[in-house]
């Protein structure tokens, strides 16, 4: 198991928040179990496809930081409905513009990427996206994000360098979600809100749902938001 699934799937009551996740997306894509086609950003080892009926192609892409595609390549290395593809920047995209899938998803990946270089992936997944893109990302304002803070500084093994990394004002802007006054880097400063405003330069936003509160974003530990494309491909 990498690093990176014994920290968030191993058990306990973190595995069952970030699986939280995965249940939501089973929901809107079993409509499509008889044929439908899946792109994937952040796919890392694809476990997202343990919980949907299988893709007839299935494109996944990751910036393989901590090996989680590498091991997807070996687990799928005779699956030919199966592309993987190291992508570090939306220009490593550009071979698959002009292709189309039914899904775009993205689970916890759009807070790792930095605001200057968001747009250009966003239009790319409006570019590919025939159906419905399907995003999930962290509440990191308000309530939930001072309670996730103060968890992580008072448990050892929780905190890291991001965590550390808050001033006493930035706690204080992000707990008002006021986050352009937080310096962004990885969750830090990530806004759901500034998302949806992003995303709805190409998207129709069909569904804001709290997980695991539905009617209540605000107060979850993540968000499900479903969109669909203004121009279809």
């Amino acid at each position: 198991m990498s690093q990176y699934n014994d920290k968030l799937f191993s058990g306990g009551p973190r595995s069952y928040l970030h699986h939280m996740r995965f249940h939501w997306l089973k929901k809107h894509i079993r409509e499509a179990a008889n044929s439908y086609t899946l792109f994937e950003l952040g796919c890392f080892d694809c476990r997202s496809l343990k919980f949907l009926p299988k893709p007839s192609a299935y494109v996944g892409a990751d910036a393989d930081w901590e090996g989680g595609l590498q091991s997807a390549k070996t687990t799928f290395y005779d699956d030919k409905s199966m592309e993987l593809l190291i992508a570090r920047s939306a220009g490593d995209l550009a071979a698959y513009k002009d292709r189309s899938f039914d899904y775009a998803i993205a689970l916890e990946t759009i807070e790792h990427i930095p605001d200057a270089v968001l747009s250009g992936y966003i239009e790319f997944l409006a570019r590919v996206t025939r159906k419905k893109l399907l995003i999930s990302v962290p509440v990191e304002i308000g309530p939930v994000f001072l309670a996730k803070h103060l968890v992580k500084r008072s448990i050892a093994g929780l905190e890291s360098g991001e965590t550390e990394s808050y001033t006493l004002a930035e706690i204080f802007w992000s707990t008002l979600g006021k986050t352009e006054k937080v310096r962004r880097f990885e969750h830090k400063g990530f806004n759901y809100h500034t998302l949806i405003n992003q995303l709805s330069q190409h998207f129709h936003i069909r569904a804001v749902a709290g997980i695991p509160f539905r009617p209540f974003p605000y107060l979850s530990f993540q968000v499900g938001i479903v969109a669909e494309p203004k121009v279809k491909p």
